[in-house]
């Protein structure tokens, strides 16, 4: 009985390892032709967006300055056309809101002044990226998708609000407080704090997802702008790019 046993167990494992390559006989790059000519989805997005920027270089008298990244979330639709299994062209066209903080400490002329401002700044974007997609099969049920390419976004509303504390010296060397608040359209208004911004913004854009199933995709996205979306300010020219990361949910079709 002890034998059969055995002999059972070993025919099971037999089966088992001849079954395996079957299971897992697809390839992880497959250039054969696509199984759809496009794949569209659906996606919503949810993640943090900033700047980077050269306003102490511009501006010597601002003594300190924080940029604090900011909620970014959108929601979208993309399509991708299948070149083959392993490659395609596609294309997404989101709705983005993107948000992010900054603090300053600013120093008047001879000393005579000092404003503490925090800004809070929200631009509503139309955002549009053109990518290549490599395509990956690490398991049957699994695909592993790398989009790299690039974006343009157009900004169409928007808004800065703004508040200044600051104290001044008078002629009696006292201390004169004041406070002002601010808001103001963000896009191309002679209002904003140190510069004007442009609507229009192209840059990098990076992705990777992984679809589960035929429906279900999870994936992340970086974008970084190569346009500087800061209007020159007589001889001072500062140097405003746009950076975002986030998270993606999407159903496909």
């Amino acid at each position: 009985m002890k034998l059969n046993f055995i002999t059972k167990a070993l025919a099971a494992c037999a089966f088992l390892w001849g079954a395996a390559p079957a299971a897992t006989s697809q390839n992880f790059v497959d250039f054969g032709p696509a199984e759809k000519f496009i794949e569209p989805e659906i996606h919503v997005l949810a993640g943090s967006s900033s700047v980077t920027q050269n306003y102490r270089s511009c501006f010597p008298e601002i003594k300190d300055l924080n940029i604090n990244m900011g909620f970014s979330g959108g929601i979208g639709g993309s399509a991708v056309f299948g070149l083959s299994n392993f490659l395609g062209l596609g294309t997404s066209l989101d709705i983005m809101v993107n948000n992010y903080n900054v603090d300053m400490a600013v120093v008047g002329p001879n000393n005579l002044s000092v404003s503490s401002l925090f800004i809070n700044n929200r631009a509503y974007y139309l955002n549009i990226p053109v990518f290549v997609s490599f395509r990956f099969n690490p398991m049957r049920s699994m695909r592993w998708i790398l989009n790299a390419g690039f974006y343009y976004g157009f900004g169409f509303a928007g808004y800065q609000h703004r508040q200044t504390y600051r104290a001044e010296l008078n002629d009696l060397n006292q201390l004169v407080p004041q406070s002002e608040k601010v808001e103001t359209d963000y896009f191309h208004s002679p209002s904003t704090f140190l510069s004007r911004f442009h609507r229009g913004d192209i840059g990098l854009h990076l992705a990777t997802d992984l679809h589960f199933g035929p429906h279900l995709t999870v994936g992340a996205r970086f974008q970084i702008g190569m346009k500087n979306t800061a209007e020159q300010i007589g001889v001072k020219n500062p140097n405003i790019h746009n950076y975002s990361v986030h998270a993606m949910l999407g159903y496909r079709f």
